[in-house]
């Protein structure tokens, strides 16, 4: 099977090389001709969009918005659904949208008999690099077995969330936990250092207890060693809790705890730490504690 990939990112890059290692053929395009050429020395076909939509079976999408997903598939000048012969069966995007976006894109492709799947990612960069991402699928359960193969290479679970949408609705609540949780974690670091605790100690001594997670044995490394290079941007996750926001309002649910981590990251990210890793976020609770 050919398998297209659109988005060479954080995310994108280590998934296509993992498609590769299992043996197929991918064709790639990204905005950024670096990010081409790199996956190329792996084995990677690059490739126009028309290309793509005229030789695969599969396009697979990692980008950073719904906009940015509707322009490549149908609404920008080079949209690969824009052009004739089309070969492309399934579109699985494992971008983070709103439920709506992912329902408004699944009926403009189903008019030209493409079947779309919100199919979001959790684990960040280091589990897309080992391709052990956790999976939430939005499709009919029909379609499952197939996506789940296409998948097998870049996952450790696909999992099936209910029809198209599902995925995306699962993501956002994803996303609430583990931002939270990091927030969390952070002002108990924050609460630690005031008192002078050693944090390796503090992280054995909690990690295997009712506070451990995954979250924190991913995260609390960083703090201790305040390394922020990005696993998962601040920018990223902003925009992801923004969608969670937007979206509960579209069902008049409110959630406060959500909003309030939001301003949070928006504060830092106005300050210039975009670019930071999520757990860059203890930075804002040490400047509000002059540490």
């Amino acid at each position: 099977m050919k398998i297209g990939f659109i988005g060479l990112g954080i995310m994108g890059k280590p998934m296509v090389k993992n498609l590769l290692k299992a043996g197929q053929t991918v064709l790639v395009n990204d905005v950024n001709n670096e990010a081409q050429q790199e996956m190329q020395q792996y084995g990677a076909v690059i490739a126009t969009t028309k290309e793509i939509a005229q030789q695969v079976d599969c396009l697979i999408t990692s980008l950073p918005n719904g906009a940015i997903v509707k322009a490549v598939l149908y609404s920008g000048e080079n949209a690969v659904l824009k052009y004739e012969d089309i070969a492309v069966k399934h579109v699985i995007d494992t971008s983070s949208l709103t439920p709506n976006e992912s329902l408004e894109i699944s009926k403009v492709l189903k008019e030209k008999n493409v079947k779309y799947v919100d199919a979001p990612v959790s684990g960040g960069e280091p589990l897309a690099i080992t391709g052990e991402l956790s999976v939430m699928v939005g499709c009919k359960e029909v379609d499952l077995d197939v996506i789940t193969k296409i998948l097998d290479p870049v996952a450790q679970s696909v999992i099936r969330v209910g029809d198209v949408g599902a995925g995306s609705v699962v993501k956002l609540a994803n996303q609430i936990i583990v931002n939270m949780n990091i927030s969390a974690l952070s002002e108990a670091v924050v609460l630690a250092k005031k008192f002078d605790i050693n944090l390796e100690a503090m992280y054995s001594a909690i990690k295997d207890g009712l506070a451990g997670s995954s979250v924190m044995d991913a995260k609390f490394p960083k703090m201790i060693e305040q390394n922020y290079q990005a696993g998962g941007t601040l920018n990223i996750n902003l925009k992801d809790l923004k969608n969670v926001v937007s979206t509960a309002d579209t069902v008049d649910l409110t959630l406060p705890l959500t909003n309030q981590v939001k301003e949070i990251y928006k504060a830092e990210v106005i300050a210039g730490n975009g670019l930071n890793d999520h757990s860059g976020i203890i930075k804002y609770f040490e400047k509000i504690n002059n540490m």
